[in-house]
């Protein structure tokens, strides 16, 4: 377990930081708003959810207020497989291969209380849940309400909702809230240093469960796609920034771009709060834009040629050196990043900026890379869970937008 929390500490490191949370007026998480998307954002993110999964992370609302994660996914199956899937907790470790066992304490009509237990290479978690099963059908869909109400991740608040899209085909919507704050000692005090670490732990615990409850539905259908693929060459997504103004109020987006097993790319897309030129004078400069990469990172840059600006890069965690050098290629449009050596070394991860009507900037990057490509202790942690692997990309690139928009704030006009 203290391995586990070196590495959310790292990915903490990657992540916004954010003040401590008062203890007074706490959002108790257990009944805390569970945002959802609607029908039309559904169908505005149509596209991206042929792709792969898509993440909504929505911004905090208030001082004690822990934000809400919404993923949402196409499943190649019946919305009534889906749900058959989701509300039986006594089948899950047959086929969620990092939850090890599932123990029923009691049902009572539409209610089932049960206490999990969660591993993989270097850890193990457990929980206690509380699941309510509310009337659906394939017409309106199916609604799941599940309480963590104790465990080593604290208490929480999940909501599963599953939309049919035609007979044949569904899109989930799963959103998760988590609040450490109530977890054991060390993750406590890790999650004392803001909301960076619930983030991160919502998107790589949530990401494993919603991609498992996909396999199995669409293996249950015979539509399942299983194996890897070759992996493309990174391409700039195709992003309509102006449809997706409204909903980038609400957060920042994540598509992921997923052929079988293989993730080709991971795009995120958010609001920057300041002008154009802000933002890209931010990106252009390597130490600052370095430095935006990976939130906590000492960035120096070492020459600069025709061919860009080499820079290295560290984070100096105990017990997990992270660093490497990556070079910078400026440009008036896209800017490029490429890894060199050390972590990440094989990384590729491209910028590119959006004026909105008013002068506000939208930021698009996109990236590629491989989480083995990294520390001995996360590829042990990664090893044979592709999903969490997933998670970790989804989560890294995340982090890289919130601490990007947090260096444009702190710069001067």
């Amino acid at each position: 377990m203290r391995k586990f929390l070196v590495i959310v500490f790292l990915f903490a490191a990657w992540s916004t930081s954010a003040l401590a949370e008062s203890r007074t007026g706490k959002v108790d998480a257990t009944v805390a708003r569970l945002g959802t998307l609607s029908a039309d954002e559904r169908k505005l993110l149509a596209p991206h959810l042929a792709q792969g999964p898509v993440i909504l992370t929505e911004f905090q609302n208030g001082q004690t207020d822990l934000p809400a994660v919404i993923y949402a996914a196409q499943v190649r199956a019946p919305a009534k497989t889906v749900a058959a899937v989701i509300g039986k907790p006594h089948e899950y470790p047959g086929f969620m291969r990092a939850l090890t066992s599932v123990n029923v304490k009691t049902t009572n009509d539409s209610m089932m209380a049960f206490d999990w237990t969660w591993g993989v290479s270097l850890f193990s978690m457990t929980g206690h849940n509380v699941m309510t099963t509310y009337p659906g059908n394939d017409d309106r869909g199916y609604r799941f309400d599940i309480r963590t109400i104790g465990g080593d991740l604290g208490i929480g608040r999940v909501m599963w909702r599953i939309y049919p899209d035609g007979p044949k085909q569904s899109v989930v919507v799963f959103s998760s809230r988590l609040d450490m704050r109530d977890a054991n000692y060390i993750t406590r005090q890790l999650a004392s240093e803001g909301n960076a670490v619930n983030r991160t732990i919502n998107v790589a615990v949530a990401m494993v469960t919603l991609l498992e409850v996909k396999a199995e539905a669409e293996k249950r259908s015979g539509t399942y796609v299983n194996g890897r693929f070759a992996a493309r060459p990174l391409s700039r997504p195709y992003v309509d920034m102006n449809a997706l103004r409204g909903i980038l109020a609400r957060g920042d987006l994540v598509f992921m771009d997923i052929d079988g097993d293989t993730m080709q790319k991971v795009t995120v897309v958010g609001r920057a709060g300041a002008s154009v030129a802000r933002v890209r004078r931010v990106m252009l400069d390597p130490e600052e834009f370095g430095q935006s990469l990976l939130h906590g990172t000492c960035a120096e840059v070492v020459e600069r040629t025709d061919r860009g600006v080499r820079f290295q890069w560290e984070i100096p965690i105990p017990l997990i050196h992270v660093g490497g050098e990556m070079i910078l290629r400026p440009s008036s449009t896209i800017i490029a990043v490429d890894g060199i050596s050390g972590t990440l070394s094989r990384g590729q991860w491209r910028f590119d900026t959006h004026r909105y009507r008013g002068g506000e900037a939208g930021v698009v990057a996109w990236a590629t890379f491989d989480p083995a490509d990294s520390p001995k202790l996360i590829r042990k942690l990664i090893a044979g869970n592709t999903y969490f692997s997933h998670g970790f990309v989804a989560a890294t690139q995340l982090a890289v937008m919130r601490s990007l928009r947090t260096r444009v704030h702190r710069m001067g006009r």
